[in-house]
């Protein structure tokens, strides 16, 4: 239980985060002064949530393939970016939905699951030292 708690909790937190960052004016933010792209930080973001989601998810046991876990977080994802951008549209008169930002957050999201799915042996490997030191404690 201690385990999974290690990932459910980064997890959630990022994920607020994004929402909480996704709702705010930033106007008067120095974000504009990082000279990278909006779409490149939506991308980067969204990779960070696909990541962190599959890695707990893979901390979950249960009888589920990998890649249905994968596809499962992705899915997941994809879907909590069309709805902040709709929440922006909806409860904001500062942000506007822009279907750029989904194309972007769901590349981002992609592009974790791809390379969850390449480094799952690790991943897993990684999950059993984790389990190891909350059993010894």
């Amino acid at each position: 239980m201690k385990a999974r708690l290690f990932f459910f909790i980064p997890a959630l937190a990022y994920t607020c985060l994004i929402l909480y960052l996704s709702l705010i004016n930033l106007a008067d933010t120095p974000v504009k002064d990082l000279g990278v792209s909006d779409k490149v930080m939506h991308a980067g973001a969204y990779f960070g949530l696909g990541l962190i989601w599959s890695l707990f998810a893979l901390s979950v046991p249960g009888k589920k393939v990998i890649f249905k876990k994968i596809v499962i977080v992705s899915a997941a994802s994809v879907a909590f970016g069309i709805f902040i951008e709709v929440l922006q549209d909806t409860l904001t008169s500062y942000r506007t939905l822009d279907l750029y930002d989904i194309f972007a957050n769901s590349v981002g999201v992609i592009s974790a699951g791809i390379f969850v799915w390449f480094a799952k042996d690790y991943l897993i490997r990684f999950k059993g030292k984790i389990n190891l030191f909350f059993m010894k404690k």
